[in-house]
């Protein structure tokens, strides 16, 4: 083995590397561009992000001022606004999963239903000075909400289009000084539901007498991000019931959940193709030991039509996703790459080589390898226990090669 042997492979492996970097960034284009269209569709039909704010009760009271302009008095009507105490709030959400395939793509797409039930409680007595307003609004506009019900005091409202045109609702209180507001609906969205338990949602607010429950059918759920986790994560038949109490309790912090998806052909091509300049690291590693073990010439061009049968695996996995199952289009351009190095081996190297050790590395660390991001967080793992395996096997193969004579036989 000589040292422009070496050189050679390494120039190979260089280019090598240089077109899958090629080829990933074509597969990141190709699937964001793709993405930010069907998105777009997916969201018309059925809207982005559910957004849920905490509604508000106020009271506006007109005064006369007087002000004094150019030496003349005026007198201006001035409305002061107060706001009221939310004391009470009872809230359930059931969310189940639709998730929805667009082009060649899924999305996370939910129907949920909604039902709260809130109460404010005034200060001091009602008076006649004061008119009192209740401001609550179905903030998702592409979402499509069905089976709308509103309630004040027991008193159901007919009337829905403030909710939608965002306007305040008058109401009156009761003999208490309290507002009762029901309110019920389902909708649609897509990627997360957002609860905002102050009305405005960067606010830090006191909660009172707080519940809120959030019942799924799947499992793999997460929460979003500087949200709230809940106190009780409580396992049903299909999903969760996830649990938020509190009482007394001031925060910034709000509740989020993101739906799951299912797996994307593009997030997945791409992951695996940046990741396969260190598969035929390891699997050419492996290959310039075992030639040397069996005493088999394989000459740097060799090593680039074999680093080609790797690429040609990438290449197939890439642009076949586009139109077949992923899982199909994974076997396919495995047993084709697979092919192609036991057909080209058998040609000038041994038996045992070209049909058991040289496929058997290419299963490992190809195959495997690129199966293992099918696992979301298994990666590593199966990296490392196969990284540590290689190197315990290569230095007991290894362990009497005259490694002096190996590299000096083709240089004297």
């Amino acid at each position: 083995m000589s040292v422009k042997k070496l050189i050679a492979i390494a120039i190979i492996y260089f280019f090598s590397f240089v077109a899958w970097m090629i080829l990933g960034v074509s597969n990141v284009q190709r699937t964001e561009t793709a993405f930010s269209s069907l998105r777009e569709e997916v969201s018309n039909i059925y809207g982005d992000a559910v957004i849920i704010n905490a509604p508000k009760c106020y009271a506006e009271t007109e005064k006369a001022n007087e002000e004094i302009i150019d030496g003349k008095k005026t007198i201006k009507q001035v409305r002061e606004t107060e706001e009221i105490d939310l004391t009470k709030s009872n809230i359930q959400i059931d969310i189940r999963l639709d998730q929805r395939k667009k082009g060649n793509l899924w999305f996370p797409t939910f129907k949920a239903k909604f039902s709260g039930e809130y109460e404010f409680t005034l200060k001091k007595s009602p008076d006649n000075e004061r008119k009192f307003y209740i401001y609550f609004t179905l903030n998702s506009a592409n979402s499509i909400y069905n089976n709308i019900e509103l309630s004040i005091n027991d008193e159901k409202i007919n009337e829905i289009m403030p909710l939608v045109k965002k306007k305040a609702i008058e109401v009156k209180p009761t003999q208490e000084g309290r507002f009762q507001l029901r309110v019920s609906y389902e909708c649609t969205g897509m990627e997360k539901l957002m609860y905002y338990i102050s009305p405005n949602e960067n606010d830090i607010s006191q909660i009172n007498d707080f519940n809120l429950k959030i019942k799924t059918d799947f499992d793999d759920f997460d929460f979003a991000r500087n949200m709230m986790s809940p106190i009780e994560k409580n396992k049903v038949d299909k999903g969760y019931e996830l649990v938020w109490q509190f009482n007394n309790s001031i925060t910034g912090k709000d509740i989020g959940i993101v739906i799951p998806n299912k797996l994307n052909p593009g997030e997945i091509v791409s992951r695996v193709t940046f990741f396969a300049p260190i598969s035929l690291l390891f699997f050419l590693i492996v290959l310039f030991v075992l030639a040397i073990v069996f005493n088999a010439n394989i000459h740097p061009m060799h090593y680039f039509f074999l680093a080609a049968t790797f690429f040609s695996f990438h290449l197939m996995f890439s642009y076949f996703s586009d139109h077949l199952n992923i899982y199909a289009t994974f076997v396919i351009a495995s047993v084709v790459s697979l092919i192609l190095t036991i057909t080209y081996l058998r040609t000038f190297t041994v038996p045992v080589l070209a049909y058991f050790y040289a496929p058997l590395t290419q299963l490992i660390y190809l195959v495997i390898f690129s199966y293992s991001f099918f696992f979301k967080g298994m990666t590593g793992v199966i990296v490392t226990i196969c990284s540590v395996i290689t190197l315990f096997i290569l230095m007991q193969i290894t362990s009497k090669v005259d490694w002096e004579q190996v590299f000096s036989k083709n240089n004297s």
